[in-house]
């Protein structure tokens, strides 16, 4: 089955709605005659143009537009997180950023250095143990990536709740 083009689909919707006249008249009756595929997708277009006509579509209230244009000056709602929730977990963030960097300036973390070995794990009877890797591990490290993330994250919080807030409002002062 080929496809039929647009070219010819809007023919058929114009045959449909009565408005061919002269040799294109003539020519969709010769292929409604002949075609099998032009016969189908015109029944298509039929029960197409037949739904559409018969479907109620809804049309808004006569105030809609009224109500739209007026509140198109409104701020959007506020965003979920508060300027006091965020300032708080902003505080809480740079407590832990503050603790964890402490006791990694005391050699609190220096103890966790060592090698991770896999060679303890007990795989099921009857599978082979392969040997596996041993990877060096650097606590000391391991924390001051987890403080550069709160830091980022920090930073990340004091944009979104506080700076861009006070600029945000600045600039409609200024207008």
């Amino acid at each position: 089955m080929r496809k039929i083009s647009e070219e010819i689909d809007e023919l058929l919707i114009q045959y449909l709605d009565g408005k061919l006249t002269g040799e294109k008249l003539e020519k969709i009756k010769q292929g409604l005659a002949t075609s099998e595929e032009l016969k189908d997708r015109l029944q298509v277009l039929k029960l197409i143009q037949s739904s559409m006509h018969e479907a109620e579509l809804l049309h808004p209230s006569s105030s809609f537009t009224k109500r739209v244009m007026n509140n198109l000056h409104r701020v959007a709602p506020a965003p979920m997180v508060t300027p006091k929730n965020g300032l708080l977990l902003l505080f809480g963030i740079l407590v832990a950023i503050g603790i964890g960097a402490s006791l990694v300036d005391v050699g609190f973390y220096n103890s966790l250095n060592g090698i991770l070995s896999f060679e303890q794990l007990k795989l099921p009877s009857g599978i082979k143990t392969p040997t596996l890797p041993s990877i060096p591990f650097n606590g000391r490290l391991l924390v001051n990536s987890v403080i550069a993330l709160n830091l980022a994250l920090a930073f990340i919080l004091l944009d979104r709740i506080v700076l861009r807030p006070f600029f945000n409002r600045r600039s409609r002062m200024q207008l």
